[in-house]
């Protein structure tokens, strides 16, 4: 009998492991879906100005539209509703880290590729 109690405490810390990982990333579950959409985003923002050249914020909009993430063997998703709203969160974080550039033409802004 007392040659069982080695497996059995095993088992149970196999489990405890389990059940703290699970839960941990059930907590992180939404930023992790935030952060794949985003990328998503910026990845779909990239390749059409680097397909069509310079374009504004409102030809930029049929890009992301509709765009959703999801996690492997989970049901949860994330989409973009208002893609207006979107692209406000996302392209002053591509100007910043340089990936494109903002410029000014007449009254319109521009976003293109930096090279």
């Amino acid at each position: 009998m007392l040659q069982y109690i080695p497996f059995v405490l095993l088992f149970a810390l196999a489990t405890a492991i389990l059940y703290v990982w699970g839960m941990w990333r059930a907590m992180r579950q939404k930023q992790d879906l935030s952060n794949m959409l985003s990328a998503k985003g910026i990845s779909r923002v990239k390749k059409a100005l680097k397909k069509s050249g310079p374009l504004t914020r409102k030809e930029l909009e049929p890009f992301v539209k509709e765009l959703t993430a999801r996690q492997p063997f989970s049901k949860e998703q994330i989409g973009v509703t208002e893609p207006n709203k979107f692209l406000d969160s996302i392209l002053p974080y591509m100007v910043r880290q340089k990936m494109i550039r903002e410029e000014k033409r007449g009254e319109k802004t521009v976003y293109q590729l930096n090279k």
